[in-house]
């Protein structure tokens, strides 16, 4: 029903043109952050042949930061945490229909059991589709742990990724969405933009950090993900 309701308030009355979608893995298992296979084919499939504007989230931040008009049904597609399944499953599918995604890594995690090694993050990266960014070390709750410890798990992932992939790392998601008013503005310092698990659409004058996104799980029936798209 809260689903309904936002759908109703910000998509149709205020006519909030995107959506960020927040995925974690695509497998066959029983986990509740779990998208199956099938289903993430269907939801590919259904953004394509209804003509999604799909972005890739720096061309959503700058759309909203230079005050260009976004686009109605435009769609980011987002993976946290790195699971092995990104580059497996999805990656293959997002290629099929050349969709771009960002994936936020928990640095500390990689090469370890259903987690991506540095090697086919390489391999995504250099596709030019998938732009990966930092989600802490550890994955902690940042409201939990002291201003030194959250600042070293945000910068310490995001200079991991930029020397082992040569880039820069503009954008940050809040490790089980949580956040307070040290770490946002820990954020405010390192990056230039930061998604939360708020869920809504997002729209031109929307604070860039503290974005809406819809998560997209194991319990997205086919109308629920019409609705959070």
């Amino acid at each position: 029903m809260k689903t309904l309701i936002i759908y109703f308030y910000e998509k149709i009355l205020l006519r909030k043109p995107a959506a960020v979608l927040m995925y974690h893995s695509v497998a066959e298992n029983t986990k509740f952050f779990t998208v199956n296979l099938a289903d993430f084919e269907w939801q590919m499939s259904y953004l394509h042949k209804n003509n999604y504007n799909i972005l890739s989230l720096k061309q959503l931040i700058e759309l909203m930061k230079t005050k260009y008009k976004i686009p109605q049904k435009t769609l980011v597609i987002t993976f946290d945490d790195g699971y092995e399944d990104n580059y497996t499953t999805a990656f293959p599918i997002l290629k099929k229909h050349n969709f771009p995604a960002t994936i936020f890594l928990t640095t500390g995690r990689l090469g370890s059991d259903n987690y991506m090694n540095w090697d086919e993050i390489r391999e995504m990266h250099n596709s030019g589709l998938i732009d990966f960014e930092p989600h802490t070390m550890n994955h902690p709750k940042l409201s939990q742990i002291s201003t030194e410890v959250a600042e070293r798990e945000m910068k310490e992932s995001k200079l991991e990724i930029e020397s082992k992939l040569s880039k820069k790392c503009e954008f940050f998601a809040y490790p089980f969405g949580n956040y307070d008013e040290k770490s946002l503005k820990i954020s405010q310092n390192l990056f230039k933009a930061t998604l939360s698990v708020k869920r809504g659409f997002v729209g031109q004058s929307d604070n860039v950090y503290e974005l809406k996104r819809n998560s997209i799980d194991s319990l997205t029936t086919p109308l629920l993900f019409k609705l959070k798209t």
